[in-house]
């Protein structure tokens, strides 16, 4: 069986080996090594210029801030480097670590001693020598094997010939006899080489920069606190709302009925003015509890869907607002309902602490991924540790595996953009 099944599988391998030239993966593998070769030059230079010359400052107080500074851009290179490995057919999912606390000192000894951070300065570190191995290697089989195949292209061009060996090829039809014999062979082979290079530093940047199942147990562990969290603190909004508004307004509606009861018959009317009075106490809390049942989900998200809701937003908003949000469809309820909440949250901050004259809405999908931004004009400096509703914002977004971002320099405006997963 295996010797009739022999004239079958072999042909169909050979084919396997020899189309490879015939595709785009050594031209994928030739742009992977070149990038790499850039990459291992900048990985070089900023070793030196970043983490050495920080561990020599840690002694001022330049060191720590350039340390922290240093710590991003290593995950940022990092993070480039996992993107290059889809050309090699290796790809690697993207970090999303982040060091918080409240101090620079805290934020730098988590980034210090996250495991990921030293992994990528050791792929940082030993990147130069493995781009450029790679390279040398991959380009110039792949170059000889080119070179070969098309030797009567430009190989007439030389008074002297070409020298092939311990021969000089001097004759052109000893040139295309020499391209079509060896020129495929050696095409072949440059493409495989090509290949190997780049997948085996690939696949060495898979092993070193691919996160832990570790990582991942942590991220979730993080953002399922933040979600408790976010989740306590609307409790406590809604309690606290209740309480002070609905609550304390049908505690007075009911002494005004019960004070109306007993002047009833005495004096009919006073009565009938507290009986108004309680009447309008009743539709002023009728308001609330809506406005507070529109806080826990409105009704117009539900009905029609997010762009309708925001733009609802945007018009009860004391800042003149511009809406521009593209869906092709609808989204999930927890995404919606997410994306709404950060929004109206945004919205409520423009409002209360930006001082800014415009504000601008946006929100579109790509990659499976919705993206939402409120920017404004203002005059910045949002902080998140200033009750400024941020952390609960990140915890409701990291909830759903999604990210926020908030860039708020002095004097320069707010920009938040949340970026939220919205496969179904």
């Amino acid at each position: 069986m295996c010797a009739a099944a022999a004239p079958v599988i072999l042909p169909a391998v050979f084919w396997r080996i020899a189309k490879l030239p015939l595709t785009a993966t050594p031209f994928k593998d030739l742009a992977y090594v070149s990038l790499g070769l850039a990459s291992g030059i900048f990985a070089l230079t900023f070793f030196f210029v970043g983490p050495l010359l920080s561990i020599m400052l840690i002694i001022t107080l330049i060191g720590i801030p350039k340390m922290l500074a240093d710590i991003w851009v290593t995950q940022w290179w990092a993070n480039g480097e996992r993107l290059r490995g889809q050309l090699a057919g290796v790809p690697v999912p993207l970090s999303r670590r982040r060091w918080r606390g409240d101090t620079i000192l805290q934020r730098v000894r988590n980034g210090i001693t996250d495991p990921m951070t030293w992994r990528e300065l050791v792929w940082l570190i030993l990147m130069f020598g493995v781009g450029t191995a790679s390279f040398i290697a991959g380009v110039t089989a792949f170059s000889v094997g080119l070179g070969f195949l098309t030797l009567p292209l430009w190989a007439w061009s030389l008074p002297d010939g070409v020298e092939v060996g311990v021969t000089t090829i001097r004759s052109v039809g000893w040139m295309v006899v020499f391209a079509v014999i060896a020129g495929p062979p050696a095409a072949v082979l440059g493409a495989w080489v090509l290949r190997g290079s780049a997948l085996v530093q690939a696949k060495l940047a898979q092993v070193l920069l691919e996160g832990e199942e570790q990582e991942r147990i942590t991220e979730l562990q993080v953002s399922r606190a933040g979600a408790v969290d976010a989740a306590a603190g609307e409790l406590r909004r809604i309690e606290r709302d209740l309480h002070d508004g609905a609550q304390a307004r049908l505690v007075a509606l009911a002494m005004e009925i019960g004070m109306a009861r007993e002047q009833l018959e005495r004096d009919p009317e006073a009565a009938a003015a507290l009986l108004a009075g309680a009447h309008e106490d009743a539709k002023t809390a009728l308001v609330e509890l809506r406005d507070l049942a529109r806080g826990i989900h409105p009704a117009i998200l539900t009905d029609r869907g997010l762009d309708a809701a925001v733009s609802a937003l945007a018009a009860r908003c004391p800042v003149p607002c511009t809406v521009a949000i593209d869906l092709p469809q609808r989204l999930p309820a927890a995404v919606e309902s997410a994306a709404y909440f950060t929004i109206a949250e945004a919205l409520a901050n423009v409002a209360k602490h930006s001082g800014a004259s415009h504000c601008a809405i946006t929100g579109d999908i790509k990659d499976m991924m919705l993206t939402i931004e409120v920017s404004d004009d203002g005059h910045g400096g949002l902080r998140e540790s200033a009750g400024t509703g941020i952390a609960g914002l990140r915890g409701r977004v990291e909830a759903l595996d999604g990210r926020l971002l908030v860039v708020s320099p002095e004097g320069a405006g707010t920009v938040l953009r949340a970026e939220l997963p919205c496969a179904s």
